[in-house]
């Protein structure tokens, strides 16, 4: 048994992918390699938008990498130019 400290958190966070369509899982391998700190293996991909300049993607991201994300000022390098990443936050109760 472990207490609750020990268990991994997440935060769901938005991600802009300046460049053309390809694999998602690229760009994440692609992230790892080039930025320490970003652990995209733990990472979860709820929805990618594909738009004409770029790509979109909703996820959550472990602690870890929110720190390295932080340091990185939320823009690692991810081989075509700078990705550029945020905090999605939970709307408050009683909003729509």
């Amino acid at each position: 048994m472990v207490g609750l400290d020990a268990l991994p958190t997440y935060k769901r966070g938005a991600a802009w992918f300046p460049s053309p369509v390809e694999d998602t899982l690229r760009y994440l391998l692609r992230l790892h390699r080039l930025n320490w700190g970003l652990d995209t293996d733990k990472w979860s991909i709820y929805k990618r938008t594909d738009e004409p300049h770029g790509v979109r993607l909703v996820l959550t991201v472990d602690s870890k990498s929110i720190m390295a994300l932080e340091g990185l000022g939320w823009w690692p390098f991810s081989g075509v130019g700078c990705a550029t990443f945020s905090l999605l936050i939970t709307k408050p109760e009683g909003r729509k």
